[in-house]
Parts: C-alpha cells; sequence; structure tokens
C-alpha cells in the first residue's frame, strides 16, 4: 500500500514537472512568436520608412536638378549675354549698347527673383501662411477655376513646417488643375481637441481607385514624405458629391 502511494506520489510529481515544463515551454514560445512579429513589423516600418526617405531625396534631387538647369539655361546664358555686351562698349566704347546692357540686367534680376520665389516664397516669409496660400490661389484662379480658403482657425507652425504645408498646398493644386478638370478647390484650417486638420478638397475626377488602394505608390507618396515632416498624417479619399479630398492631420498631443 505504502508503494502504491509513493509511487502515485512520483506519478503525481512528474505530472505537475510535466505541465510546468509545459507551461514554461508555451510561454518561451509565445514570447518568442511576438518577438519575431514585432521584429518583423519593425522590419516592414523600417523598410516603409527607407522608401520614403528614398521617394525624397529622389524628389529633392529632381527641384535641385530644375533649379541647376535654370540657373545654366537661364540665368547663365543672360549674364554671358551681358558679358559679350560689355565687352562690345568696352572695344568700341560704345556708350549706346549700355542702355541695352541694363535691359538685360533687369531680365537677369527678373529671373533670380522668380527661382528664388520658388525656393522660399517672399509673401510667405513676409506675411505668413494664409497670405501666401491667398496669393498663390489667386495666381492659378480664372475663368474655368475657383480656389479659395473656405475656413481659416489661426494655429501656430514654424517657418519650416510653413514652408512645407505650402509646398504641399502647391503639388495638391497642381495636381488637381493637370488631372481632375476640377472647377472649384477648396481650404479649410481647423483646430478640434489637440488636432489640427488642414481639409484640401476639389470637385474634379477624384482619385482613381487603384491609387487610393495604394498611396504609397508615386503619386500620392511625395504628399505622404512631406506630410511626415511636419508631424502629420494624409488621409486621402473622394468625396460622394464628386471629387477629391485629403486631410492632413497633426496631433498636437504626442508634441
Amino acid at each position: 500500500m505504502e508503494g502504491k502511494v509513493i509511487l502515485l506520489v512520483i506519478i503525481g510529481t512528474i505530472g505537475v514537472m510535466l505541465m510546468a515544463f509545459s507551461v514554461v515551454f508555451f510561454v518561451f514560445l509565445y514570447r518568442r512568436k511576438t518577438l519575431e512579429s514585432k521584429l518583423e513589423i519593425q522590419e516592414v516600418k523600417t523598410k516603409h520608412q527607407e522608401e520614403m526617405l528614398a521617394a525624397t531625396l529622389k524628389s529633392q534631387e529632381k527641384e535641385r536638378n530644375r533649379l541647376g538647369t535654370e540657373l545654366h539655361d537661364s540665368v547663365g546664358a543672360m549674364l554671358s549675354s551681358i558679358k559679350v555686351n560689355l565687352q562690345v562698349a568696352k572695344r568700341k566704347k560704345d556708350v549706346n549698347v549700355l542702355g541695352e546692357v541694363l535691359s538685360h540686367l533687369d531680365d537677369t534680376i527678373g529671373q533670380v527673383r522668380s527661382i528664388s520665389h520658388q525656393m522660399m516664397p517672399v509673401i510667405l516669409k513676409k506675411y505668413g501662411l494664409k497670405k501666401a496660400i491667398e496669393d498663390h490661389f489667386d495666381k492659378i484662379s480664372s475663368n474655368n477655376l475657383t480656389a479659395s480658403i473656405e475656413e481659416w482657425q489661426d494655429f501656430s507652425l514654424n517657418d519650416d513646417h510653413e514652408l512645407m504645408l505650402f509646398r504641399i498646398l502647391q503639388e495638391l493644386t497642381n495636381n488637381t488643375i493637370k488631372h481632375s478638370n476640377a472647377t472649384i478647390i477648396s481650404v479649410s484650417f481647423e483646430k478640434s481637441n489637440a488636432k489640427k486638420v488642414i481639409c484640401y478638397r476639389d470637385n474634379g475626377n477624384g482619385f482613381p481607385d487603384d491609387m487610393l488602394l495604394d498611396t504609397d505608390g508615386m503619386g500620392l507618396l511625395n504628399i505622404m514624405n512631406r506630410a511626415q515632416s511636419i508631424g502629420a498624417t494624409a488621409e486621402f479619399s473622394n468625396l460622394e458629391t464628386g471629387g477629391a479630398q485629403v486631410n492632413l492631420v497633426i496631433d498636437t498631443s504626442i508634441d
């Protein structure tokens, strides 16, 4: 009898040990799978960030190349022409040539100002984001297109963020003009609790379905990159009444 009790105790102990081992094993396995899952998610995020960074660098390189081409082909050619005219005036001692030189100088100054305005709009630096958007909307508005600020609840942004937001709106309006056949563009700036929301709308064709399904495509990636650089998320959708909508949401609660 005593032997049976000892045997049962041994079997029970072994059973408990097996159960404990099983629990430890499954906890270990669960933690390992969780860690692997986290690593996979982190890897995907890292890859996504690398792709976004590459797209941003590509966009910046494209912009630098464009400005370099403009400086070389336009301003460089104008300055070369001015130099030739000055050499002619010096050789011939012809004062009349100076009038043509001055005219070329005026054109060159205008071109430099235009390039400078593209890099950092003077009106944005002097008068702020609202005036810069109004000025941009005035320039793109026509008999076939009306662009306006629908609502403006002023909120503070630093200079770099204002410039980036202005560039986003420029890109959105350019896309609308090129692709949407819209006649109305509107933008609103609103504050809601701990969020700043910039809402852009047009009444055009809307976004293609495949573009909305793959917002990481090159068509919208540049806008997403710019939005991310100011701590905003970009939400793309089509309106039921027709047209496109882009919400830029800045969550100030995590600042």
